[in-house]
């Protein structure tokens, strides 16, 4: 009889909650369209000058990067060698005039936008000129057809080297023809005269230039990008006017020449157009970036935007309306269902306390609650818990050693055997303090003990008892060990996830403390105050005893690498056991390469597996296994029966090394076996190959003849089976970092002195 009027009430609270749902999202709808419909033509400002910047910014990187070119290319030039004779010799012999000249043109044909390239010598006062034009060849200075350049010479310190010179200029003796580029100079000076002594000059072709400041293929109608100085001289060709025109008695111009540091927009008229300008601040050059675009492109669409905006809202605002109408009267039924099934599960959670106080303590001790003490102390009011956050407390986080054997024992009743230890703990504990058991997954329990009088001291030999206690009674009722970690007094609840995660630290150092260890995290803490070193020579030791196969020798020095670490925090131990890893790893890879054994015993010690350790016997016995699989792996490529073989070998060298044609067919000849085979089984016996023997023997010989007779370095060449003596001076040099010469002089004043 109850359900009724209850599904009424659910239903009027969904319907309020709906409907100002729907009140909020047409406010929010209404609210956001009206501040875009005001806003859309300052946005589309914006946004148009944010892709003119980044267009203008592409633009002045291209001609950075004209710069650097024009900059490397005409240095080059100028240190280029046989340039050089054209800029110092007053008269140069017809070849090296020829010459130079085709190293210009091959200058200039390596990068396409370059229109020319001069080269000037003041001594015979003529110009060396690179050009696409008929006039490449040599022009006197008095003749010169580019009568420009002359004037940039006449006044050349006005001009700083390697920097752009926009001009314009007449080409041809006969039938002129009107060139602008960027001029760069590289010129010489003596004692600071008045004249140019040298120059190289490069000229860029604007064409090149404009294609980026002005393309002609994807731009809108009436867009125009120019780039200017700070003085408004135009610096790039234009549509309407030629390059180095004066624009700065425009009004928009002299706008944007008052802005003198930063880059903007503003709109202004152009040419009887409304027009959008967007410009930059000056480069290092002093040039600035310019972009006009007609106002009418931008606002083009905004107008239909507008509408087409009003339409999508109404369209969404009547299609949410609708919806809402058609449905809300049908969600009360899953939404009183939902309030229903909450209820159920609140009566559950009154039957479920346990497991409830259980998530509750875990997810503070985690740090997932809130660390307010005032709220931690209601809930554990809540929980029935005596518990007061206001005293003292101590966390003890208990560890269930051999747990990977109890979890095979138990299955799924290890949650029993946890329970059992709690309670045992809890009991004991009971006596001296209030105390929570907290199962924190896997083989860890956490006791929070709590203080009942709060001016009561922290007593470090009671806790030692305490704990000695419960192992104690865990293992008489249990038949089982178990190691505790206990933290210092802890004054606030606030502190419970630090002092959490410092004893789960603290009790990694099990593993060298053992089974049944108790162990107070103030002691480990204090270990990070120290400074750990690795022992580099101790490595090195560990290295030469496993390539030896000395298994006992390595375990040893195993041993003490890591037993070091005890006195520093666990993370160390881990970074050790890495780094021996890797050492270790790399060695095997080392005797797999060299053939010292075909088959290489699988390795890895990864940090998961050496944080499940739980005493120093499970690290160490995988790594002691590997030292004796090495020990006899490399035990039986040692064996007797092959040593003969090998003494052959080194008979047969030792015999033959004059001989040029001593090679791995030689001796396999000489042995009546398949070169293939010998120089396999030579390998894996030696760990060397066989060319580096023969090499090694020669050289020895070589160096014992340059030391001990009179030969000279050819015959001892000869003599030591090498092909010529041009190659026994490479191969001598490269092995012994001297030549032959230099060896047997440094022997022989040894042994004078």
């Amino acid at each position: 009889m109850m359900t009724v009027p209850e599904s009424r009430e659910h239903k009027k609270v969904y319907t309020r909650i709906l409907m100002s749902f729907i009140g909020c999202v047409i406010l929010t709808l209404l609210a956001t369209s009206t501040i875009l419909y005001m806003n859309f033509e300052d946005i589309a400002l914006k946004q148009v000058y944010l892709a003119n910047s980044n267009s203008l910014v592409q633009i002045k990187n291209e001609v950075s990067k004209m710069t650097e070119t024009a900059t490397s290319l005409s240095s080059q030039i100028y240190n280029d060698s046989a340039v050089s004779k054209l800029l110092y010799y007053e008269n140069p012999n017809i070849y090296d005039a020829i010459f130079a000249q085709q190293q210009l043109d091959n200058y200039r044909a390596s990068l396409p936008f370059i229109e020319s390239i001069y080269v000037y010598n003041a001594k015979s006062k003529q110009f060396y000129i690179s050009s696409n034009s008929p006039r490449n060849g040599i022009q006197p200075k008095s003749g010169l057809d580019d009568e420009g350049i002359l004037n940039i010479f006449n006044n050349f310190k006005k001009y700083k080297p390697f920097q752009p010179i926009p001009r314009t200029y007449n080409i041809g003796s006969i039938e002129k023809t009107k060139v602008s580029s960027y001029t760069y100079l590289c010129y010489s000076v003596i004692n600071d005269n008045d004249f140019l002594n040298t120059a190289v000059v490069v000229n860029i072709s604007d064409s090149w230039l404009t294609q980026r400041v002005e393309p002609t293929n994807g731009k809108p109608a009436g867009e125009q990008t120019f780039i200017m100085n700070k003085d408004g001289i135009l610096y790039s060709k234009n549509r309407t006017k030629p390059i180095l025109s004066d624009l700065s008695d425009l009004s928009y111009i002299q706008k944007i020449l008052t802005d003198t540091d930063s880059s903007a927009y503003f709109v202004d008229t152009v040419n009887e157009v409304r027009s959008l300008i967007s410009y930059t601040s000056p480069d290092t050059l002093g040039w600035r970036y310019v972009r006009i675009t007609p106002y009418d492109n931008i606002t083009h669409d905004i107008s239909k935007m507008r509408f087409r905006t009003i339409y999508i809202i109404g369209g969404i605002l009547l299609l949410g309306l609708c919806v809402s109408y058609i449905y809300s009267h049908r969600v009360y039924l899953p939404f009183d269902k939902v309030l229903r099934k909450f209820n159920t599960l609140e009566a559950e959670k009154r039957e479920h306390q346990y497991i409830l106080k259980q998530d509750f303590l875990r997810n503070t001790i985690l740090g997932r609650e809130t660390n307010l003490s005032g709220v931690i102390q209601e809930k554990l009011q809540y929980f029935e818990s005596k518990l007061l956050v206001d005293h003292p407390s101590c966390l003890v986080l208990l560890k269930i050693d051999q747990y990977a054997y109890w979890l095979e024992q138990y299955h799924g009743d290890l949650k029993l055997l946890k329970y059992a230890i709690m309670n045992i703990s809890a009991e004991i504990a009971s006596s001296t303090c209030s105390v929570e058991t907290i199962d924190m997954g896997e083989n860890h329990i956490l006791l929070i003990l709590n203080i009942r009088d709060p001016l009561q001291e922290y007593n470090r030999e009671a806790m030692l008892d305490m704990m000695s206690e419960m192992q104690t009674s865990i293992l008489n009722h249990l038949k089982l060990s178990v190691s505790f970690t206990a933290s210092p007094m802890i004054e606030s609840v606030e502190q419970w996830t630090g002092s959490y995660i410092q004893i789960m630290e603290a009790s990694m150092h099990r593993l060298f403390k053992g089974h049944a260890s108790i162990i107070f995290s103030q002691d480990i803490m204090n270990l990070k105050s120290k400074e750990y070193v690795f022992p580099a020579h101790k490595e090195k030791q560990l290295s030469e005893s496993i390539m030896k196969g000395s298994t006992d020798e390595s375990q040893s020095i195993f041993c003490v690498i890591v037993s070091e670490t005890e006195q520093y925090p666990f993370a160390v131990l881990q970074l050790v056991i890495s780094h021996l890893t890797i050492t270790i790893n790399n060695i095997l890879r080392s005797l797999q390469k060299n053939n010292a054994f075909i088959v290489t015993p699988d390795f890895d010690m990864s940090v998961s597996s050496l944080n499940q350790a739980e005493t120093m016997e499970e690290i160490q016995l995988p790594f002691f296994k590997l030292f004796d699989d090495i020990s006899r792996l490399l035990e039986e490529k040692r064996s007797t029966k092959h040593e003969d073989f090998v003494n052959k070998v080194h008979e047969i060298v030792a015999q033959h090394y004059s001989d040029p044609n001593l090679s791995l067919n030689f001796i396999a000849d000489q042995l009546s076996i398949s070169p293939i085979y010998l120089s396999r089984l030579y390998k894996q016996l030696t760990v060397n190959s066989l060319s580096d023997v023969i090499g090694e023997m020669r050289m020895n010989k070589a160096k014992e003849l340059l030391r001990l007779s009179e030969y000279t370095v050819s015959e001892i060449a000869e003599k030591t089976g090498f092909t010529n003596s041009s190659y026994f001076y490479r191969i001598f040099k490269k092995n012994n970092g001297i030549t032959p010469n230099d060896y047997r002089k440094n022997t022989q004043a040894a042994a004078d002195h």
